[in-house]
């Protein structure tokens, strides 16, 4: 998620109807700019090379693990329909991208479920199954403290925390969380597909390899 506060001015995001490396391209309507949402800056317009400012979001899951958490949750009526067929099933099925698009770094599977991010102008990735139940990478000066749970579903967000050397944050598998204050500072990132990450960022170190 990113911030609409630019250059003084509150901007109005949606979608522009392109794509870039097969991922969205926002458009805001007070400067007519072009954004990226997998290379963070602006491509085109009044406030082209301007960086997106990342924001921590809460988490993210399937309706059915939020109605059991807040049952009581009112739902968006449209024409009286609130729900629709899932026209994305076919696609989460497939090994390949969206419209057959493939990864050109050949490092993981096309459709790899991962954790992406960018932390001191560098880009990184992490496999889900290299983060189930918890893992640390000291990245320079600071620990990224990554914890997928063992009932993750693919829909639901990665928990993603940083921390300097010396902090100890823990895991705590069953709760799906992370205890500490040292787990205090999001970690700001993106939970997707390698090649949605990767062919817009071709420099991205790999984390968790053996």
């Amino acid at each position: 998620m990113y911030d609409r506060r630019y250059d003084g001015k509150v901007l109005t995001f949606e979608a522009s109807g392109g794509l870039l490396n097969s991922s969205l391209v926002l458009q805001d309507r007070e400067t007519d700019s072009y954004w990226p949402i997998m290379q963070g800056r602006s491509l085109q317009g009044d406030l082209a090379g301007t960086d997106m400012k990342e924001v921590a979001v809460n988490r993210k899951m399937t309706w059915a693990n939020w109605h059991r958490e807040h049952p009581d949750t009112l739902v968006l009526s449209v024409d009286g329909v609130e729900d629709q067929k899932n026209d994305y099933g076919n696609y989460f099925q497939s090994a390949e991208g969206f419209r057959d698009s493939q990864a050109d770094d050949k490092r993981l599977e096309t459709k790899t479920p991962v954790f992406a991010f960018r932390l001191a102008d560098k880009h990184y990735a992490v496999r889900y199954s290299d983060i189930v139940g918890g893992r640390r990478f000291q990245l320079d000066n600071k620990v990224a403290y990554l914890h997928r749970s063992t009932a993750d579903e693919l829909q639901d967000s990665t928990l993603a925390y940083l921390g300097s050397t010396d902090s100890n944050c823990a895991f705590i598998e069953e709760e799906h969380s992370l205890l500490g204050h040292e787990c205090e500072t999001p970690l700001k990132g993106f939970d997707t597909f390698w090649y949605n990450w990767s062919l817009n960022n071709p420099d991205t170190e790999l984390l968790g390899q053996k």
